[in-house]
């Protein structure tokens, strides 16, 4: 089932970043030869008008083919030809495709604050008072080698009830919790968590958990369309810090496998996202739209900021860069890009055993 969810998102999240080429390119009157969901071998195909719109074989992925994006042959030269069109309307072409991925993370983001609410933490959306509801505290982070983490206490864990001595708490606060692990410190602690595990942990003299009150945020269209544009930017900003971080670390030999997830990790994620409710499924549609968006920002051959890359040096250089040189990088990127994918999920399988 969560692979199949899986393949749904990635199909629904590619059609929007496609479709941004695929609009702009028609806008600016480019011939789209193909639109295609998946990555070939094709499975099937219509053609309407003079585009063939397919479906392929691997889900992972998606495409436009405009013709001459990629080459300075007499072919691409003809009228409708993605070379024939100014350097401007080129580059907005490539653009659209981050765009309309951050533009769908939003809409998102509005339709669930105003439709079904969102889990959010309290401490930052405070001033909507009686918009916040079924308040609760989540465990954030386990410090590792710590009383918690050896209790089995895991990231993500919602507490529902906290015990000590004769002292019951029913949906304590992060301050609840605190205040029982200070004032109990060396005894032992029973903590229920929503997930209906039971673990006994003692404070020596804390337990080495960080924890966030979270609450569902329901707000009407207006106020969602503030907050979810608000919510979309921060996502979006934080995503390209933590890639940027993680690019940095991985040029100066500091990088690790461990904080990149492959298509069997985001199932994996997918699955435990739709557990907890179409709200959690729903975040997680959006950061890996976000997500999506932010890495083909990345100047790399074969994604969207690689093509930026080469139109950016052909209006320094004022003629086009070979078409051979063209091909060959890309063909190089989309090698090491499949590669990268092989070797991340042989990384996530891994952990299963």
């Amino acid at each position: 089932m969560s692979a199949i969810l899986l393949i749904i998102i990635l199909a629904i999240l590619v059609l929007s970043h496609e479709f941004g080429h695929f609009i702009f390119a028609k806008l600016f009157g480019m011939k789209v030869e193909e639109f295609g969901i998946g990555l070939p071998p094709r499975i099937t195909g219509f053609k309407r008008g003079e585009t063939l719109y397919s479906v392929n074989w691997i889900p992972f992925g998606g495409f436009v083919r405009i013709l001459g994006e990629d080459s300075t042959n007499e072919k691409a030269q003809s009228d409708g030809a993605f070379s024939t069109k100014s350097r401007k309307a080129q580059a907005i072409v490539v653009v659209a495709g981050i765009l309309f991925n951050i533009i769908f993370a939003f809409l998102l983001m509005w339709f669930g604050f105003f439709a079904i609410g969102l889990p959010v933490s309290t401490a930052d959306y405070s001033s909507y008072g009686s918009s916040l509801t079924d308040r609760h505290t989540v465990i954030t982070y386990v410090k590792p080698g710590s009383a918690g983490e050896k209790a089995g206490i895991t990231g993500g864990s919602t507490i529902d009830e906290i015990g000590a001595g004769t002292l019951t708490i029913v949906t304590p606060s992060p301050d609840d919790v605190s205040r029982l692990v200070r004032e109990y410190a060396g005894t032992p602690i029973s903590l229920h968590f929503s997930e209906g595990e039971e673990i006994l942990v003692v404070p020596d003299p804390l337990i080495g958990i960080e924890m966030d009150e979270v609450g569902t945020l329901t707000l009407g269209p207006i106020d969602s369309l503030v907050v979810g544009t608000k919510a979309t930017f921060y996502l979006t900003y934080r995503t390209a810090v933590g890639i940027a971080l993680f690019l940095k670390d991985t040029f100066t030999g500091n990088g690790s496998l461990s904080a990149v997830v492959g298509p069997v990790g985001i199932a994996s994620l997918v699955g435990e996202a739709s557990k907890q409710g179409f709200a959690s499924l729903l975040l997680l549609t959006v950061i890996l739209s976000i997500t999506l968006a932010v890495v083909n920002c990345i100047p790399f051959p074969a994604l969207d900021g690689g093509r930026l890359l080469f139109i950016i040096i052909e209006t320094i250089k004022g003629r086009p860069i070979k078409e051979k040189i063209v091909g060959v990088t890309n063909a190089v990127g989309f090698a090491l890009l499949l590669l990268l994918m092989v070797v991340v999920t042989i990384h996530d399988v891994s952990k299963f055993f």
